[in-house]
């Protein structure tokens, strides 16, 4: 929610609050029995919690102020919900009219936040930093659409694309360090009776990029570990790669975050896009 929304929305619920709260010392008995009176302060309570308490700390607010907010309109959740004396009402409304525009609208025009704001900047800066490592970052057309669907907010697309930007790399060093090398490792691996290939059983007859094009990446991963290109750990953090590369890439409700693609994007970076065992050579 942008600051100046944020401040219309408190500042109008702040009214809300008083209009409650003079109806309540209105109430001429010594419980609140009124149904559409106690039905008014179960939803503005709802509201608080709903619409305003996580977006205050994600805005910057300090967490003991929010405590103190929350504590007082847990008791009127729970006062709304039987008959219950009016001073029990009215000493939660008098703590929170008492400096809710201080505490809180007023602190929001001065020192808001934006923390959203701020996390994006910080995940931008992170990308920035890592795409110094890689010398040709400006030659690879997915690494350029990849950072275009970061920018954009488009995180499923984002790893989609630069799990390609790695493949791409890799089927290029494959290239030129020779397909007869990959296809000879895919022999020795497939022989293994022991140890960690002990399970692969593939042999492959590479001829082209388009040949390696059908080969499942994550055999592709195999075999560069079978070419002493990456390492077991490597391996292991590259698949997890593959994986998210694959939850994005079809339908679920795995959700994927920012922290999901800073952390695709750092591992591809490091182990792949800026390692020089993946360079290219100038022809």
């Amino acid at each position: 929610m942008a600051k100046n929304d944020l401040i219309k929305n408190l500042k109008d619920y702040f009214i809300l609050i008083k209009d409650l709260h003079k109806n309540v010392s209105d109430v001429e008995t010594v419980q609140v029995i009124n149904k559409e009176l106690k039905s008014q302060i179960e939803q503005l309570s709802s509201t608080w919690f709903e619409q305003f308490a996580k977006t205050l700390i994600q805005s910057g607010l300090e967490n003991e102020v929010l405590e103190k907010y929350n504590s007082a309109f847990k008791i009127l959740l729970k006062l709304s919900g039987n008959n219950n004396r009016k001073t029990s009402y009215l000493a939660q409304f008098d703590s929170i009219c008492k400096s809710f525009r201080e505490d809180i609208i007023i602190n929001m025009q001065i020192n808001s936040v934006d923390r959203n704001t701020s996390v994006e900047n910080k995940f931008n800066d992170e990308v920035v930093s890592m795409l110094d490592k890689i010398s040709d970052k400006d030659d690879n057309e997915y690494l350029r659409e990849s950072l275009g669907c970061w920018k954009y907010g488009f995180l499923k697309a984002s790893i989609v694309l630069v799990w390609c930007a790695a493949m791409d790399r890799i089927h290029k060093v494959i290239e030129q360090k020779g397909f007869d090398k990959f296809n000879k490792v895919s022999e020795v691996m497939k022989t293994q009776t022991k140890g960690r290939f002990k399970n692969f059983n593939k042999t492959f007859n590479v001829q082209s990029i388009n040949d390696l094009q059908m080969i499942f990446d994550s055999d592709i991963l195999w075999i560069l570990e079978g070419m002493e290109m990456i390492d077991s750990n490597q391996k292991t953090r590259l698949s997890s790669c593959f994986e998210l590369r694959c939850h994005s890439g079809h339908p679920g409700d795995a959700p994927i975050t920012k922290y999901n693609v800073l952390s695709c994007f750092s591992d591809i970076i490091e182990i792949i896009l800026a390692n020089p065992t993946f360079s290219i050579s100038l022809k």
